[in-house]
């Protein structure tokens, strides 16, 4: 609980100098009455406390729709003020780059540097920033609606084929429908995941796969939300591996939930799958940092793909795209993980590059295929924008 309240505490603390810089900002230049200020403030400091009040609400209410709607007004603003901060922090280092350039050239010019910054300069400076302000809040609300409706109502259905030079010829064709980062929770509920399974049942795959950060809360909470899951619809059944939010979220507690429902879950286990008169061995590892939580979880492929049978092809699922070193290590054909929403909206499409090596898509690590998810839900603002929420279909294909 003390973890918890700390979180809680520097996460205000975090988005509320966010919002402080944005009102400050939004303020400066305009001349505005001592009422119409202090009511500004407060709705600034409204808008701070808004998402950990719909986060707590989450945890500790029951469901119902005042709290989805809360949840979706609170997320939705931090999504818009996320961006709006970022628009402001580019406009504000772009003058001062220009500040920088006027000075230098300045150094060069018979005027002291301070009259030559000063008047035609400065005035041109306070017109460029009073027509800027206004388009860069527009871009902001602009850039919020368009990513809002890409999260609620465009999850693309994506194409994916892995070529594979010795691919046993009985495994060519065959189609795993993989779903990713769902996160089940204050605004993403039943409804949404059920829309998901009709769509991945008319895609008649072979196995599906569920590769982690399926809910974002409780067993008592969340139980009746993940219920669709036990209508999916596939040849050799569905198959789960953990992910980091499912450790926050009570993962002793889901595991036997998930299980109930028909889905197979692999703790560093695998089964083997026989296609014809081929095998495929389909492994699943706990996630990448499951250590810190639970000890005994600590992700191992190698683990996991140790069987008593030959496989002709073996596929990992593992909701970190780094555990592909390991698993590239123990010999896995293809790796299929999730995490990193590939971003999920600006600024964080650009951002997660700097903490990720494989973001979203397609890559080949020495001799494995790995491919990682955009995520088929979303965390936190609804929001997404140039990381397309999907559905993927993995097919094989005889290179």
């Amino acid at each position: 609980m003390q973890r918890f309240i700390i979180f809680i505490s520097v996460f205000t603390f975090i988005i509320g100098l966010a919002y402080y810089y944005v009102g400050n900002r939004l303020l400066e230049g305009y001349t505005i009455s001592l009422p119409v200020k202090i009511s500004f403030w407060l709705f600034v400091g409204l808008l701070t406390l808004l998402t950990p009040a719909s986060y707590l609400s989450s945890l500790f209410l029951e469901d119902s729709d005042w709290q989805r709607t809360l949840s979706f007004t609170a997320f939705t603003s931090l999504g818009f003020v996320t961006i709006l901060f970022s628009l402001m922090v580019f406009h504000d280092f772009s003058f001062g780059i220009m500040d920088g350039i006027h000075w230098l050239i300045s150094l060069f010019q018979s005027k002291s540097p301070v009259e030559q910054i000063s008047g035609d300069n400065i005035n041109r400076k306070e017109f460029l920033m009073g027509l800027l302000k206004p388009a860069v809040g527009l871009t902001a609300i602009s850039l919020t609606g368009y990513g809002f409706y890409r999260a609620i109502h465009k999850v693309e259905i994506k194409n994916v084929v892995i070529p594979i030079p010795d691919l046993h010829p009985e495994l060519a064709g065959f189609k795993i429908v993989q779903i990713s980062d769902i996160h089940i929770g204050p605004t993403i509920k039943k409804d949404f995941l059920e829309s998901i399974v009709n769509r991945i049942n008319e895609l008649n795959p072979d196995f599906v796969a569920i590769t982690g950060d399926l809910v974002d809360g409780s067993v008592h909470k969340l139980k009746d939300h993940i219920s669709p899951l036990g209508d999916l619809k596939s040849k050799y059944g569905s198959y789960f591996v953990t992910g980091n939010h499912e450790y926050y979220s009570g993962v002793l507690s889901w595991i036997p939930e998930i299980r109930n429902l028909g889905i197979n879950v692999l703790l560093n286990q695998n089964e083997i799958i026989r296609h014809g008169n081929a095998k495929l061995l389909v492994a699943g590892v706990t996630d990448y940092k499951a250590h810190n939580i639970i000890p005994s979880h600590a992700s191992d492929p190698n683990k996991a793909v140790f069987s008593r049978e030959d496989s002709d092809f073996k596929v990992l699922l593992a909701h970190q795209p780094n555990s592909i070193f390991e698993g590239t290590k123990a010999g896995f054909d293809l790796q299929l993980s999730g995490h990193t929403h590939g971003g999920q909206y600006f600024p964080g499409n650009f951002l997660i590059h700097l903490f990720q090596k494989f973001v979203a898509g397609l890559y080949k690590h020495e001799n494995t295929w790995l491919y990682v998810s955009s995520g088929t839900g979303y965390w936190g603002p609804p929001l997404r924008i140039g990381a397309p929420a999907e559905i993927t279909v993995i097919s094989l294909k005889k290179a």
